[in-house]
Order: structure tokens, then C-alpha cells, then sequence
């Protein structure tokens, strides 16, 4: 019984603990080694290339998931063009603490991977989520709710905007048609960049899909949109 308890003596947790601690930190360097790989490898054929990590990217955009939590930071931040258009993509986290009822302080990181696009000048803020209970509660980032003539789509996003006519005029059909094909997606024009965001680090499975999605949502703005507000999309 003796040499039963003993194989469950401090130093032996403490050995287990310290064994346990350095498989996680091997685990976590070739994970970042395969994903590192993995990302230059989606790089290379499309003539992307890695950024430095800009800290302006933390403040430049105000709606989800921005603006919240604490040490706020971006990583893994790659950028290129496609179809003459120039785009981002980046990790962006925050932390948030929590207290139990025992008094236990915990941290919790959130990550979340976005993809950018810059478009050629400002337009109103427009912002399309999946539509749930938690995008109903949650603070909307613009002004007004907007249902198009698609009911399924009605059901589907849920839709804010700055300036109703212009996200009418944004979400006519031949757009409404395409989304409703894409898997749900959230995405917002802010100013003069088109983004998407979705939880958890850079997914290279996607990438391709929302670079698409998003160029295509900037290539079906109409002109009239464009110059009410000051460019000319045919102009040279």
C-alpha cells in the first residue's frame, strides 16, 4: 500500500506536470511550423506575401468584432491583390476576464480570423449577419434594419444600415441571388473596406471563398452608388 501511495507523491505530479508542460510546448512549436508552412505555401502561387503585424488594424474598424475586451493584437497578417483589388488578412484577438463564485479569476482569448478589402472611395456602413437570437440581442453596428424582396433572405441575415437606400441599392437581386448560394457568412462595408470575420485563426479553407465572396460583393455595387458618392468606376 505504501509503494502504491508513493507513486503518487508530490514530486511525482510535479514530474508528470513538468512532462505534460513540455509535450504542449513541442505540440504548439510544430503547429506553428506546420500552419507557417501551410500558409506559405498558400502564398507563394498567388504572389501574396506576409505583413508586418499593423497595430492600426486594432482601431481602424469599428463594428464587430472590434472594439471589446482587452490586450488587443493582430498576427498572421498576409496581403495581396486579386481581380486589380487590393486585400488583407489577418488574426485579430482580445481577451476577457471572468470571476466565479469562488472567487477564481479566469482569462479567456478570442481569435478571429478577417479578410479585407479595399474598395476605391467611402460608402454608408452596411453590415449583413446570419440571422439568430444572439445577432437579434446583440449591440448592431449601424442604424436602421433592412429586409430586401427575398424572404429567404429575410430569415436568413439580418441586415443594419446607415443609409437605407444605398443598402438597397446594394443588395438588389442579382447580389441577394449569389449570397444565398454562399454558406452563411457575416460581412460589412465599413467606409472604404469590405470585411468578413468568422472565429479562430487563419482557415486557409476558406480563404479562397471569402476573397471571392467579397470581390464580388464590390464588383455588384452599382455605378449610380458610386458616384453619389464621388468615383467613377469606368473613369481612368
Amino acid at each position: 500500500m505504501r509503494n502504491d501511495l508513493a507513486m503518487f507523491s508530490p514530486l511525482w505530479i510535479l514530474g508528470i506536470g513538468a512532462a505534460l508542460m513540455v509535450l504542449l510546448g513541442v505540440w504548439s512549436v510544430v503547429s506553428q511550423r506546420r500552419h507557417r508552412a501551410a500558409l506559405d505555401a498558400w502564398l507563394a502561387p498567388r504572389g501574396w506575401r506576409r505583413l508586418p503585424a499593423d497595430r492600426s488594424l486594432i482601431t481602424r474598424f469599428r463594428g464587430l468584432p472590434f472594439g471589446t475586451g482587452d490586450r488587443r493584437r493582430v498576427t498572421d497578417v498576409v496581403g495581396g491583390r486579386f481581380q486589380g483589388r487590393e486585400l488583407c488578412s489577418f488574426v485579430y484577438s482580445y481577451e476577457t476576464s471572468s470571476t466565479d463564485a469562488d472567487g477564481s479569476r479566469s482569462t479567456t482569448t478570442h481569435l478571429f480570423h478577417v479578410v479585407a478589402l479595399t474598395l476605391p472611395g467611402f460608402l454608408p456602413d452596411l453590415q449583413v449577419m446570419p440571422e439568430s437570437l444572439g445577432s437579434r440581442l446583440a449591440t448592431a453596428f449601424g442604424k436602421v434594419d433592412l429586409d430586401v424582396e427575398s424572404d429567404e433572405f429575410n430569415k436568413r441575415y439580418s441586415v443594419r444600415a446607415t443609409d437605407l437606400a444605398v443598402g438597397h441599392a446594394i443588395l438588389h437581386p442579382r447580389l441577394v441571388e449569389r449570397l444565398l448560394r454562399e454558406p452563411k457568412v457575416a460581412w460589412r462595408i465599413e467606409g472604404t473596406t469590405i470585411l468578413t470575420w468568422q472565429p479562430g485563426r487563419t482557415d486557409l479553407t476558406v480563404l479562397d471563398a471569402r476573397i471571392a465572396l467579397l470581390t464580388a460583393i464590390a464588383d455588384a455595387i452599382p455605378r449610380h452608388v458610386w458616384l453619389d458618392h464621388g468615383h467613377d468606376p469606368l473613369a481612368r
